[in-house]
């Protein structure tokens, strides 16, 4: 896991469909993901080497991926932006470049 003092060197690409955003980490944890709830992390790099951080080195609850929306859901991650919506969008609702960009 990185540590938390080295969030500012970590650029995380935030998928969003009006056009994507690239904040370090930091700023990504303390704005999140506003009421756009399909709006999350897609992939990482540090901003000092451009070295690609893997997914799993971020903490689970700054993804806002589905997984992590349900274990937040459940009681088994913190919620550092509120709960998140008791429900997911169903597939249709995801735009598909948003559904590629995410994996999900």
């Amino acid at each position: 896991m990185i540590d938390p003092s080295e969030y500012d060197d970590i650029i995380v690409h935030v998928a969003h469909p009006w056009g994507d955003a690239y904040p370090t980490l930091n700023e990504w944890i303390e704005d999140g993901p506003g009421p756009r709830r399909l709006v999350g992390i897609v992939d990482a790099k540090r901003k000092s080497t451009g070295e690609i951080v893997p997914m799993s080195e971020i903490p689970l609850e700054y993804h806002n991926s589905r997984e992590s929306r349900r274990l937040q859901r459940l009681g088994q991650l913190p919620t550092p932006w509120g709960p998140p919506p008791d429900n997911e969008p169903t597939e249709t609702e995801i735009p598909p470049e948003i559904r590629r960009l995410v994996g999900e």
